[in-house]
């Protein structure tokens, strides 16, 4: 194959890769218009390779003359989209400059299509057949000149003065590689292209038309920096997730902390039992026949005691925990029993009654279950604030599990005021509180924890009255 068609491929390839690749981008974010500019440039400058390919291989003197005018406008469509791009991209540029480039290529086209010839010849008088170092062919235009082209002159001179002026603008502001590699190349594509292509026009350099190559000079330096900023992006998610850990442990100990008198009275009723046994079986080993029955009682009294303020504080400290949460099949039901058994004695000093409905043979759910605990716990403590401040008599909250359609249902719903209207559809928003003492953090993390597991959360208010929380997650695979 012709090393010719095989290079000038090559490049068509490349830029119209760059061109995709940014188009891709611009769907993504259509406010980005920095990137519908670049894939302008992209695929104009594959066009020029094709035409370029094109021109080296004709014979005939009319199809060259054509197609170098349809080459200029491929050119005009590299270079005034570029104007463009160095303006939104760097936030840099004087904008007056911009104006003056586009207008003289703009008057350079309409030179191209409305006069005989085209913006680099009058007229094409004839082709040299010249040959590479290699040995193959490919052509070169002998004309008349076109006077109008010192417009794309002047304005491709424009380009390079409008392009350093924006570059050290943007270095002055920030002093980053970005600056250097994307201004910089275009920078280099100016120059190289500025310099070789009247050189070919004049016959001084007896080369084919090698604007596209030129090209790649971008194509590398706005590859590099999307390989470049896809790194930061990752490195920035990782943070993203150390820091969203953090909040949700920080979510965890603050909710704990509210809950301090209630934990300390729930582990106080196990250890009050645990010394009230002891003392008993000590009065019985002190008899002169002591009941071995009896005392046998006892010590299985202080052992389930024992287990009760164990399986409390263990709870708590996974709860606390600051480790990597793990994914795994757990027992809804199981999780939920766990976090009431943490609220339960809070509640009856409160005086408010906790029914828990839990489905027999629930399904169980692939999630982290310290995080999904918190969600629950979470749940219940406002209901139960809620229920506490509405000074209602009715002080009931109500815990339902369910199983539908391939997910499991949790269901927390209480007798209180319900939720106010202004707050219905902004409350899982992070910093919505119904109290001024608060952030309103907690639903917000709710809210993400479930989704992040495929589930969804919403609330309501009642039919019976009161506020209704329900979340689902999908059964676990």
């Amino acid at each position: 194959m012709s090393p010719l068609v095989v290079a000038w491929s090559m490049c068509a390839s490349a830029c119209l890769m760059l061109g995709l690749m940014h188009l891709l981008f611009w769907f993504r974010d259509r406010q980005a218009s920095a990137y519908l500019l670049s894939a302008l440039m992209g695929f104009s400058a594959a066009a020029s390779a094709l035409l370029e390919l094109a021109m080296l291989t004709t014979e005939s003197v009319l199809l060259y003359s054509e197609l170098l005018r349809w080459e200029n406008l491929a050119i005009f469509m590299i270079l005034v989209p570029m104007v463009w791009f160095v303006y939104g991209y760097f936030q840099a540029g004087r904008r007056w400059l911009a104006i003056t480039i586009t207008a003289l290529w703009s008057m350079g086209i309409l030179v191209n299509f409305l006069l005989p010839g085209n913006l680099t010849f009058e007229h094409v008088t004839e082709l040299k057949r010249l040959t590479t170092y290699w040995g193959e062919p490919f052509s070169l235009p002998v004309g008349e000149l076109n006077p109008w082209r010192l417009l794309a002159d002047l304005a491709s001179l424009l380009i390079l003065v409008y392009t350093l002026d924006a570059t050290l603008q943007l270095w002055r502001r920030d002093r980053s590689k970005r600056v250097l590699i994307v201004g910089g190349s275009i920078v280099i594509f100016i120059l190289l292209a500025g310099i070789h292509t009247p050189l070919v026009d004049a016959g001084v350099v007896a080369t084919p038309y090698m604007i596209s190559f030129s090209f790649l000079a971008i194509v590398f330096a706005l590859s590099y920096q999307v390989v470049n900023d896809a790194v930061k992006a990752s490195g920035y998610e990782q943070e993203l997730q150390r820091t969203r850990r953090n909040l949700d442990h920080y979510a965890r100990v603050n909710l704990m902390g509210e809950c301090t008198t209630m934990l300390a009275h729930e582990i106080n009723q196990p250890l009050t039992a645990i010394l009230s046994n002891a003392q008993a079986a000590r009065r019985y080993l002190a008899s002169e026949t002591p009941e071995m029955d009896e005392i046998h009682e006892i010590l299985d009294d202080i052992v389930r005691d024992d287990k009760r303020a164990s399986g409390i504080i263990h709870g708590l400290r996974k709860m606390l925990q600051k480790e990597e949460i793990v994914r795994q099949r757990f027992d809804l039901n199981e999780a939920a029993r766990e976090v009431t058994c943490i609220l339960g004695s809070e509640l009856r000093e409160k005086r408010i009654e906790l029914t828990a409905d839990y489905a027999p043979a629930l399904p169980s759910v692939y999630a982290g279950r310290i995080e999904i605990q918190q969600v629950i716990l979470n749940l219940l403590v406002n209901a139960a604030r809620a229920v506490e401040e509405s000074g209602n008599k009715s002080r009931k909250i109500s815990l339902r599990t369910r199983v539908a359609d391939a997910e499991v249902r949790v269901e927390v719903q209480d007798s209180g005021p319900g939720i106010a209207d202004e707050l219905h559809d902004s409350l899982f928003n992070t910093f919505i509180s119904d109290r001024e003492d608060r952030l309103g953090m907690g639903l917000a993390i709710c809210q993400r924890i479930i989704e992040a597991y495929g589930g969804r959360i919403r609330a309501d208010n009642a039919a019976a009255g009161g506020a209704l929380f329900v979340f689902t997650l999908p059964v676990g695979q």
